[in-house]
């Protein structure tokens, strides 16, 4: 799509040039159709995923329908639609919704954070890095269900549990991108700058953290659902508000329906977080531009 649009505007540039105009007129065509081509195949692509999940739900509706057992194990589309309405007229759905996502998000931006901060900082010694990898790694491994019983302890059972288990599931992998994105950063810009005598503090700030910003921001969208999984447990195993009781409080009066009605608004929230994060993430060249200053020749 670049690539067309990169066409279009080198013959517009040419147009000046009466050789030049009549092969415009005859590729611009061409590209143009190639460029709609490409706009449908979007359309296709929604239109395909829009038909699958219909099918899907046609196939629910019809196993439910089949069967009360199967009713009550499984629900329907419709029970469910009618669940979510419930919940919205009786107010229990926004406040809940805006719960979970506030714990997500700031257990993610804490996390990556604190992962992104010691990542970044172990380029300055190898022999640190290699001493805490190991530690990483084992932390990293454990279930974040084994240490909830330790958060409640800690942090009690309101919303700074949630957000702890929250950073914990998010610190890692913040910590893992920002790590590989400082040790990622081509030598050769590292060698120019030692050549202008620069000290490894201005190297770290001119080079190391723009070049690693990429792997950073990626970060973000790998921890949206990390970090909506330890909110979303944190209101699971002991809270009073939030999706995550909502699904448990559904699950324990045995309502298939309200519970999927309540999982419906974890998806909701996952794809909103995701968004924003690939908004971010295509404005990284952006944020390079803006955190980072003209190289210029440094003394000791």
């Amino acid at each position: 799509m670049n690539r067309n649009y990169q066409k279009m505007l080198t013959m517009l540039s040419n147009v000046g040039n009466p050789l030049s105009l009549k092969i415009c007129f005859k590729k611009s065509g061409k590209i143009l159709k190639e460029i709609m081509n490409n706009k449908h195949q979007k359309w296709k692509i929604l239109f395909i995923q829009t038909l699958i999940i219909l099918l899907f739900a046609l196939i629910w509706e019809g196993l439910g329908r089949s069967s009360k057992n199967i009713f009550f194990l499984i629900g329907t589309p419709l029970a469910v639609a009618g669940e979510f309405w419930q919940l919205l007229i009786a107010g229990n759905f926004i406040g809940n919704f805006f719960i979970t996502g506030a714990e997500a998000v700031v257990g993610l931006l804490i996390g990556t954070l604190i992962g992104t901060v010691l990542g970044l900082s172990l380029w300055f010694s190898e022999s640190a890095a290699f001493i805490a990898k190991p530690f990483v790694t084992a932390l990293g491994a454990l279930p974040v269900f084994a240490l909830a019983p330790l958060m409640i302890v800690w942090f009690g059972v309101g919303f700074g549990m949630k957000v702890a288990i929250a950073v914990f599931s998010t610190v890692f992998v913040a910590f893992n991108q920002a790590y590989k994105g400082a040790n990622s950063v081509a030598l050769e810009y590292v060698d120019t700058l030692k050549g202008m005598n620069a000290s490894r503090s201005q190297i770290f700030q001119k080079v190391i953290i723009p070049g690693s910003l990429d792997w950073v921001l990626s970060s973000i969208r790998l921890n949206v659902g990390f970090g909506l999984l330890g909110a979303f447990i944190g209101e699971y195993i002991s809270s009073n508000e939030g999706l995550g009781y909502l699904i448990l409080r559904a699950s324990n009066l045995y309502n298939i329906p309200r519970a999927f009605a309540a999982a419906i608004g974890i998806i909701a929230l996952a794809l909103i977080l995701d968004n924003i994060a690939q908004f971010i993430e295509r404005r990284r060249y952006t944020i390079v531009q803006w955190i980072s200053v003209p190289p210029q020749l440094w003394h000791r």
